[in-house]
């Protein structure tokens, strides 16, 4: 199966007749050509020298990168986010070097327990998926670099291994884990750069929120459904209101690629490095897949 024409016959199928949540054609344009102007914003990433070792990190991340608040989507129990897990990840990993099974099942096993002890949220849930790796996730990044080194730019086969071998990334329709895994690999190393720019968009919490506000109004919701956000209510996983919007998201950022030339990680990169600049509710679904 091609899973990245897969995600957006998915995304295009609700947009045919959406009820919640709309795309603004003509906004949509005008904020491409903003963005044309304004430039792509490089995306910060730590220097990890060693090209298996930050394959291997990456894949850890992405593997547990989804839902850091609680409650409502200000609230962070201890400082909770991307970041946090990721200084979390790089205290747990400090000594791992090279392939060795034994240091690195102890690696996930101290990267478990800072999360624990700094009490994330869907606690259960990210020991579940961290267990997924522990036999061949270094077999896995290892034999991503070899692609790599060989000059491969086929995304698709290597993400159904992914999704395969580690099924917790298989759970979301829209792969949006699945995805960001290898849209770091192209911000890291510049790779799969021709399938980088056909790949779906990671859709989340926040850039759907930039594309709903910041005057870009690349997407309306019904008038119920923005008073939920705004109102910090729940929307169910796999709800009409929560397809919608992913859909919407990953179809938005796929015009806005044809618009600017840019590539997914550069559009992607554009909305969520500003996502401070908005302090409004994004929606709230309690899930692993964002």
């Amino acid at each position: 199966m091609n899973l990245v024409e897969n995600v957006y016959e998915i995304a295009e199928s609700f947009m045919a007749n959406p009820s919640e949540v709309k795309m603004n054609y003509e906004e949509i344009e005008r904020v491409g050509n903003e963005m044309i102007e304004h430039g792509i914003i490089e995306f910060p990433l730590s220097y990890i020298e060693d090209p298996f070792k930050a394959v291997l990190l990456e894949l850890v991340a992405s593997s547990v990168n989804y839902c850091y608040w609680y409650g409502k989507s200000t609230i962070r129990p201890n400082g909770a986010g991307s970041t946090f897990m990721r200084e979390c990840l790089e205290n747990a990993f400090f000594d791992y070097v090279g392939e060795d099974n034994e240091k690195f099942n102890n690696c996930i096993t101290r990267f478990i327990n800072l999360l624990i002890t700094n009490r994330f949220p869907l606690i259960e849930e990210r020991i579940w998926h961290l267990n997924q790796l522990r036999r061949i996730g270094e077999p896995f990044a290892k034999n991503i670099v070899e692609e790599a080194e060989n000059d491969t730019d086929n995304i698709n086969d290597v993400m159904n291994v992914l999704i395969t071998v580690f099924p917790g990334f298989a759970s979301d329709m829209f792969l949006k884990r699945a995805s960001l895994f290898f849209i770091q690999m192209n911000r890291r190393f510049g790779w799969y750069k021709d399938a980088i720019r056909k790949l779906p968009c990671p859709a989340d919490y926040q850039v759907p929120k930039m594309l709903e506000y910041f005057n870009f109004g690349c997407i309306t919701y019904s008038k119920s459904l923005k008073h939920t956000i705004e109102s910090n209510k729940l929307i169910a996983k796999n709800s009409i209101e929560e397809c919608e919007i992913r859909a919407a998201t990953i179809m938005t950022v796929k015009k806005l690629c044809d618009i600017t030339g840019w590539g997914v990680p550069e559009v992607d990169g554009y909305f969520f490095l500003r996502r401070n600049e908005v302090t409004g509710p994004f929606h709230l679904t309690i899930t692993t897949d964002y």
